[in-house]
């Protein structure tokens, strides 16, 4: 304790005594590790957080209900929308229908009869217009033309994939039909059904499961489709607080509500790849960040050895008026140890502070997602414990070295 306390003090004074501007650039590049190792890993996490997030926002809610394994629909789906109405905990459902049907465009300009029809293999989906944009915000996403109105019969969206001018800027790998704008008719073909709809706009999103769609009412789908039964394929729910999903879920999981259909979380219903592809991108970053970590210590390693070398004499007297090395090593490592504290602490404070909040209000816009930054509390603290002992290692190294020379060398100033 007599060595810490004499340590800290001279550590403090050595501090004082520094110059301000060499102890500000210190900290600076400091913070930069620190930022460094927080940001690029969580921008690299906040590709794919954006992407999960656009599809929790926009096509899968909180809570995701589907068919049983040996069913095709969920059983008794009137039934079943009624129970979950009674649930507090529930701000908002949609019931939608699925089905597979062929698109054709300019069916009435072509002439030639043999000549190769405009046609594209779509999945239609039957919607209540007013519940789907409650859920899932589509009618935000009309990028031509205007939402379905729930009043009005034989119109449709149209998923921009499915348009030529859109999905060529992907490359002609997807099954698209031409000059087809709102305003437009098509006619859609369903097994031996065929109905003419008018397009009332286009769709685009950043969640691919939205752009390879088109949306119909759900009355005008059963009938194309002949589903008289009202038995739905899928119904997405959205809770009050995304994290009470589970809670609810597990509820309705121990109704009767299971024998009907299968009911997943948003979390459950996520392939697999994407949650890999999380772990991979957090890992690169983490990886990244421990390049920064070594220049970083490396530095401080530099700045701690020449400040040492240069008051080797005073050292040498130090420990010639029984101050114990012990305590001269201390006083270093209180300096690193400062210098280490009061550039995380910037950066923490410039990162909760300033640029998360800043990524949320203006996402990095990548093609597939808005990018935000991820920063959690838990992975923050690992990597500032990461970064605060080998910086403590690198102040106490060259202390160690410099302060176990022999003493009457060190006052004299020989090797």
């Amino acid at each position: 304790m007599r060595s810490l306390r004499i340590g800290l003090l001279l550590g403090v004074r050595q501090i004082q005594r520094a110059s301000i501007w060499t102890t500000a650039l210190i900290i600076f590049v400091m913070m930069l590790t620190f930022l460094n190792l927080i940001v690029v890993s969580g921008i690299l996490v906040g590709l794919i957080e954006g992407a999960e997030r656009a599809v929790r926002e926009n096509a899968l809610g909180d809570i995701v209900v589907s068919a049983l394994d040996d069913e095709d629909r969920i059983l008794e789906t009137d039934s079943f929308v009624k129970e979950i109405s009674t649930y507090p905990e529930i701000q908002s459902y949609a019931v939608r229908y699925h089905g597979q049907a062929v698109l054709e465009a300019n069916y009435k300009e072509r002439r030639d009869l043999s000549a190769e029809r405009d046609t594209a293999a779509v999945t239609v989906n039957g919607i209540d217009p007013d519940t789907e944009a409650e859920l899932s915000k589509l009618d935000t996403l009309v990028v031509d033309g205007e939402y379905l109105d729930e009043n009005e019969e034989g119109y449709i969206l149209i998923g921009v994939y499915y348009l030529k001018r859109y999905a060529e800027n992907f490359g002609d790998v997807f099954d698209t039909i031409e000059n087809v704008y709102p305003g437009d008719t098509v006619r859609m073909t369903a097994g031996d059904i065929s109905k003419e709809f008018k397009v009332k706009g286009i769709i685009e999103s950043k969640v691919d499961e939205v752009n390879f769609a088109v949306y119909i009412p759900e009355r005008e789908f059963r009938r194309v489709f002949g589903r008289l039964d009202r038995n739905a394929d899928s119904i997405v729910i959205r809770t009050q607080r995304p994290e009470q999903n589970l809670e609810v879920a597990n509820l309705m999981r121990t109704s009767e509500l299971a024998n009907l259909a299968k009911i997943q979380t948003y979390e459950e219903s996520l392939p697999k790849f994407l949650i890999d592809i999380k772990n991979t991108f957090n890992v690169l970053g983490t990886v990244i960040g421990s390049i920064g970590i070594v220049v970083a210590s490396i530095t401080i390693f530099i700045i701690i050895f020449i400040n040492a070398l240069s008051r080797r004499r005073h050292i040498g007297i130090l420990k010639g008026i029984g101050i114990e090395r012990r305590a001269i090593e201390i006083a270093y490592v209180i300096q690193a140890a400062f210098y280490a504290l009061c550039g995380s602490l910037l950066g923490v404070l410039l990162t909760y502070g300033f640029l998360v909040p800043s990524f949320e209000k203006n996402p990095i816009q990548f093609p597939f997602s808005d990018g935000i930054l991820v920063a959690e509390p838990m992975g923050t603290a690992v990597r500032f414990a990461v970064l605060f002992t080998i910086t403590l290692i690198a102040g106490f190294i060259p202390a160690w070295m410099i302060a176990r020379q022999n003493t009457l060398n060190s006052i004299l100033g020989r090797k």
